[in-house]
């Protein structure tokens, strides 16, 4: 089996560079440069399809998208894409190991959780909002936030926050 962070990031990279080759940051005044604005309706519309009790692998915000990778059957994975009107998906399955999540352990602001990262990096660049489950076991009882940026002067940086956006560490890449 894979591990999930690297078949969930593989997944999420192919979506986050199709967002990006169809214009990358928003154009729209007041859009967040990472759609975390369209994480409760991603939520919302695929609990629409699958279900109460959905569990979560990885919910992540890029700059045009927000893709959810959803646990089925309990070793499976399928991914949706929502763009803010449309939701595509479910993916056809594939195997997954990991910690998972449900919608009531998050404890996200989405309308600030963006603000100390982009204060404190100005001239980066963000490129990914990730939300994973954290603790042990294959059930979290919390969520980790990390916001995934492009240095001006080159590398990457992934910020780790908490769910109103203060910054906890960081993991340089």
């Amino acid at each position: 089996m894979r591990h999930p962070r690297v078949l969930l990031a593989l997944l999420a990279g192919v979506s986050f560079l199709s967002a990006s080759a169809c214009g990358g940051e928003a154009d729209v005044a007041g859009t967040p440069p990472l759609r975390v604005d369209l994480i409760d309706a991603a939520l919302d519309a695929v609990e629409n399809e699958t279900g109460e009790g959905t569990t979560y692998f990885e919910v992540n915000a890029t700059p045009l998208v927000v893709n959810v990778f959803v646990a089925v059957e309990g070793t499976s994975v399928v991914q949706y894409i929502y763009d803010g009107e449309t939701l595509n998906g479910p993916s056809t399955p594939v195997t997954a190991e990991g910690i998972t999540f449900v919608r009531g352990v998050l404890d996200l602001r989405a309308d600030r959780v963006l603000d100390d990262v982009l204060a404190e990096l100005p001239e980066s660049t963000p490129l990914m909002f990730v939300i994973t489950g954290a603790g042990t076991g294959t059930a979290a009882l919390r969520t980790e936030y990390r916001m995934l940026m492009r240095s001006s002067k080159g590398g990457e940086l992934a910020v780790m926050v908490d769910g109103d956006g203060a910054i906890i560490g960081t993991d340089a890449e």
